[in-house]
């Protein structure tokens, strides 16, 4: 598969600065927002999933309508549950009742947070890489898009269609 983009066409893209082709305006998430908060964004910007990053805005992991589905549709662990009630009573707490722990279950999606759900390894690559770097990391990782930091924050994002766009610009 690699020699889908060797040779000219990966050539064409050597020299290319990635902050050339980079989407800068990404709509990004914060690791702390709840379930029902995260699905609410994507509804809003009709998308299907978003960067995660952390309060300091370093790039922490990538969640999608996927992760909220799977999320919704599945009964918790005990382990779960445990963490949720260490949330709520703190770990030397006290225990708390059969309808205590019920209405915890109702209302996970108001109370768990998109990094219990997020996929935390992410491809992302630095804005010192060149294009055809980034290009090939797509296709090494079978992915549509990588998002670009820069000291581990995130500052864009490069989608196979970007690279399809230039490439075609190249030859125009």
């Amino acid at each position: 598969m690699d020699n889908l983009i060797e040779g000219s066409v990966l050539e064409d893209i050597s020299n290319i600065n990635i902050r050339d082709i980079m989407s800068t305006n990404v709509l990004t998430v914060y690791e702390g927002w709840s379930i029902k908060r995260l699905a609410g964004f994507f509804v809003k910007h009709n998308i299907s999933g978003a960067p995660v990053v952390a309060s300091n805005d370093e790039l922490v992991g990538v969640v999608t309508q996927s992760d909220v589905v799977r999320f919704e549709s599945k009964t918790p662990t005990d382990a779960e549950m445990e963490r949720l009630v260490q949330f709520y009573c703190g770990p030397y707490g006290r225990s708390l009742s059969k309808n205590d722990l019920e209405h915890i279950k109702e209302r996970a999606n108001e109370n768990c947070t998109a990094n219990s759900i997020m996929t935390h390894d992410v491809d992302s690559i630095d804005v010192s890489a060149c294009a055809s770097e980034a290009c090939s990391a797509l296709v090494k990782h079978n992915i549509h898009r990588i998002f670009i930091t820069e000291n581990n924050r995130l500052i864009g994002v490069v989608s196979a269609m970007d690279f399809l766009r230039k490439m075609v610009a190249l030859k125009s």
